[in-house]
């Protein structure tokens, strides 16, 4: 543990401690919004009015600023991902090699959100960070963020590139790798492009965070799904057609796929499916955050028998899963 934090420290070692700890969601809304007060108040960027623009890339789009500082405040999404993250960072320092867990976080957005706050539950001498953003304002941010809260000790560089083709330094010791930069069902930001340059580059015993994305073709009914909403406990019926597609660490690119969709006379909708296995037991599934939003694909209506439906993945500027039968 870290002793003598300042105020500011102090505030954010508290939060964090509820989000790790704590499945009041009350209290976690608290927590997130009392690091958003430290986090906007030293980096001078609040998570208010989007009046920056995104950048666009031959990979995808990356976030603008304000729109990364948003991330903060999707409440299942930060907690999940911080306790996953704080599984990784406690099972390898258990291992006890003597040497700081260095982690390199692609795409880290003003306030480096998934690994600020462990600042104030481990020692410079635990944990190193790499922060990479192609956003020069956000990584500006980020930079303003760790020396304001005297968190500078804790970073080893700041890289303002495209982690599509950043290359790793010849020899450079990385233990943990995270880069979360997506949306529902993949679409749109590069998650899939940096993992195909990273991963393969990563040291056999590193970790990617997140551990697994899996995407699934289901049929829905929307009543079943708006009952979810309002009756307590209720777990809609739904109809799964097939795995669309899996990323891990033993990374692959998404191949075209067919899925047999069956015949349904109450289930019309088709919809992909996104679920996130952070690490450990921590997941993200549906309607957890806006990660896991079903994205629709088609209206099967009259479907008296099966219907074919072929998945392809486009790497673009726009990628994202596009479909046909």
């Amino acid at each position: 543990m870290t002793p003598n934090l300042k105020p500011s420290q102090e505030a954010i070692a508290s939060a964090t401690r509820t989000l790790l700890s704590d499945d009041n969601y009350l209290h976690i809304k608290n927590a997130v919004e009392q690091l958003h007060k430290v986090f906007a108040k030293a980096t001078g960027v609040e998570a208010g009015d989007i009046t920056d623009k995104d950048i666009e890339l031959p990979t995808g789009t990356a976030v603008s600023t304000i729109k990364a500082a948003h991330c903060l405040k999707e409440l299942e999404r930060t907690r999940r991902f911080l306790r996953g993250i704080y599984a990784a960072i406690d099972q390898l320092l258990e291992k006890g090699s003597g040497e700081p867990v260095h982690i390199f976080y692609a795409g880290c957005g003003p306030y480096a959100t998934l690994l600020t706050p462990f600042t104030s539950l481990f020692t410079s001498q635990q944990l190193q960070f790499t922060l990479l953003d192609i956003n020069e304002a956000s990584l500006d941010a980020a930079r303003t963020l760790f020396d304001t809260l005297d968190l500078a000790d804790y970073v080893r560089e700041y890289i303002c590139t495209d982690a599509t083709t950043y290359r790793f330094p010849q020899g450079s010791k990385i233990d943990i790798v995270i880069s979360e930069t997506m949306l529902n069902a993949l679409r749109k930001e590069p998650q899939l492009a940096i993992m195909n340059n990273l991963i393969p580059q990563m040291a056999p015993h590193a970790i990617f965070i997140p551990e697994e994305i899996t995407i699934d073709a289901v049929l829905t009914r929307w009543e079943e799904e708006k009952n979810s909403f309002f009756l307590e406990d209720y777990q809609p019926k739904r109809i799964k057609a097939g795995t669309v597609y899996q990323a891990c660490r033993e990374f692959k690119l998404p191949e075209p796929v067919i899925i047999n969709v069956p015949a349904s006379e109450t289930h019309h909708r088709l919809d992909l499916f996104t679920d996130i296995k952070v690490y450990g037991e921590e997941m993200l599934s549906a309607y957890n955050c806006s990660l896991n939003i079903p994205l629709h694909v088609a209206e099967l209506n009259n479907q008296s028998k099966e219907v074919t439906v072929k998945f392809n993945y486009i790497m673009s500027e726009k990628p994202g899963f596009v479909s046909s039968y």
